[in-house]
């Protein structure tokens, strides 16, 4: 375990642990991905999105605004890149971009 600390959006722990050197988050499986919101909360409005249902409808039915229903469908099948350690550049794609961020490894400059 290497520590743990709370998310200010929904005061739950989130647990981060050390592996070979190498951190990783534990999240509740409540939690939708990214914090975006708690799965009962949800997990009606996504299951009407299945039959096409319009996200002004969910407006209407469950709240908060038609981006926000839009963006949560959106992350369900999309991949976190930000964090992600490159073990093998080679067989990055020669199109990827990346941004000009340093960061530290150790005090070095990386």
């Amino acid at each position: 375990m290497k520590d743990i600390y709370h998310s200010k959006k929904f005061s739950i722990p989130i647990r981060r642990i050390e592996i070979a050197e190498t951190n990783y988050t534990v999240r509740s499986c409540f939690a939708m991905p990214y914090l975006t919101g708690i799965v009962d909360d949800v997990e009606k409005a996504l299951f009407l999105r299945k039959f096409d249902v319009p996200f002004w409808a969910l407006t209407y039915v469950f709240g908060k605004d038609p981006m926000y229903w839009y963006r949560l469908e959106q992350l369900l099948g999309r991949n976190s890149s930000v964090g992600t350690t490159i073990k093998n550049p080679e067989s990055l794609p020669k199109h990827l971009l990346a941004d000009k961020k340093h960061s530290c490894i150790r005090g070095d400059k990386a």
